[in-house]
């Protein structure tokens, strides 16, 4: 029998906090509102022929130019519309008719699963699959991709390098892991997992690069899923399709349009295009303010990756001595929720592998706990979040 823990309704308790918003983001009230709509008034199937699938055509790209708003560089005949970030990546990395186009992949021991999986996979095929390492701050070093790159085998070859991390919010150097190997090996496909930095940070297909980015539309107050691939050039014929069907989306992604979900993800995307700079701002106010609280509460706090460009919202925080699990109980025993990393592994037993990777011993790895926020919380909330740490951690203030 499964026992679901439930707060009692006649406590009286401060409003609960949500601290999980690389998890996923509440969809925003206007989002909720278009979807619904969507699903009520332009119900019919984009594909048809008819007058009722012209107007949920142009609904469809609407939704694209959505999405062309908030990422700079892309045109919306490269945007093609998936069920999410890891739909996306597995089309990239796993493509192809009959087998894979990749004779050779170049990672990272950091990426998300929805990339390293499929790598993995790719390996098993006979594909060469190099997995870079990254500093004790989480960054990678564009001269050991370039060495990569350089001996590499021949054929085709793809770069999938994430553009931000999930956990430790640590922001890569793309432009210049871009140009190391464009330096060596101009031929090569460079891809960014950009799930976690669109958004929150600038994002310029064009100008950094790389040939293609994916993201999910749940990470920026949008539909659960949903998501896109962006291709820099929109007749990029080296990614090919996973899912075979209809020929949707350019023949890219077959199956019947998630049109209320890809409408639902354009305008999210749009919202936060024209208040990128003032949302990123508020997060980055609230995170501080958090860190400054709890460095003045637990002394002995760390801040994995401190050192390296972060995201604006992501505060992944190491409490030695402590068990990072007991303290997420704590903390939602009063209505808070927070995480161990990505919430696609949150139930398993083992220490994160990006911290691991990043040289954290399994305790300092087990000891620690992501708090991601959004421009939805407040000064207040992170100073509150702070304090109930401080609290699980037996300093009583």
């Amino acid at each position: 029998m499964t026992v679901v823990a439930r707060l009692p309704d006649s406590l009286d308790l401060p409003s609960p906090i949500y601290l999980d918003h690389n998890a996923t983001t509440r969809p925003l009230p206007q989002v909720i509102e278009r979807v619904a709509r969507t699903m009520a008034e332009t119900w019919a199937n984009p594909s048809s022929a008819h007058w009722l699938g012209g107007e949920a055509r142009v609904e469809l790209e609407v939704a694209r130019d959505g999405v062309c708003e908030l990422v700079a560089g892309a045109v919306p005949d490269g945007v093609f519309f998936t069920s999410g970030g890891t739909e996306a990546n597995n089309i990239i990395l796993l493509g192809g008719d009959p087998a894979p186009a990749w004779r050779c992949v170049i990672t990272s021991r950091v990426e998300h699963a929805s990339v390293l999986r499929p790598a993995e996979a790719l390996g098993r095929r006979g594909c060469q699959v190099v997995y870079l390492d990254v500093s004790a701050d989480g960054l990678l070093d564009p001269e050991a991709l370039r060495l990569a790159a350089v001996a590499a085998s021949p054929g085709p070859l793809l770069v999938s390098i994430q553009w931000a991390n999930s956990e430790t919010g640590v922001v890569q150097p793309v432009h210049a892991l871009a140009a190391a190997v464009r330096s060596v090996r101009p031929d090569a496909f460079f891809h960014c997992d950009a799930a976690q930095a669109i958004g929150r940070i600038p994002v310029d297909v064009a100008a950094s690069g790389i040939d293609a980015l994916t993201f999910s539309g749940h990470k920026v107050h949008g539909p659960q899923g949903t998501g896109a691939l962006i291709l820099a050039d929109p007749d990029e014929r080296r990614v090919a399709a996973l899912v075979r069907g209809g020929g949707q989306e350019r023949g890219l992604r077959s199956g019947t349009h998630n049109l209320p979900g890809a409408v639902g993800l354009g305008l999210a995307a749009a919202i936060r295009a024209r208040s990128l700079e003032d949302a990123a701002a508020r997060m980055r106010a609230a995170r501080n303010t958090f860190e400054d609280s709890l460095a003045e509460l637990v002394p002995d706090a760390r801040i994995n990756g401190a050192a390296s460009p972060r995201l604006p919202n992501t505060s992944n925080v190491r409490f030695p001595g402590s068990d990072g699990t007991e303290i997420m109980a704590r903390l939602d025993a009063q209505g808070i929720a927070c995480s161990q990393g990505s919430a696609c592994s949150s139930g398993k037993p083992e220490p994160s592998h990006v911290l691991r990777a990043m040289g954290l011993s399994e305790g300092d790895a087990f000891s620690s706990v992501r708090f991601s926020f959004s421009a939805l919380n407040t000064i207040e909330e992170a100073r509150r979040a702070a304090r109930a740490v401080a609290q699980a951690l037996g300093k009583y203030v």
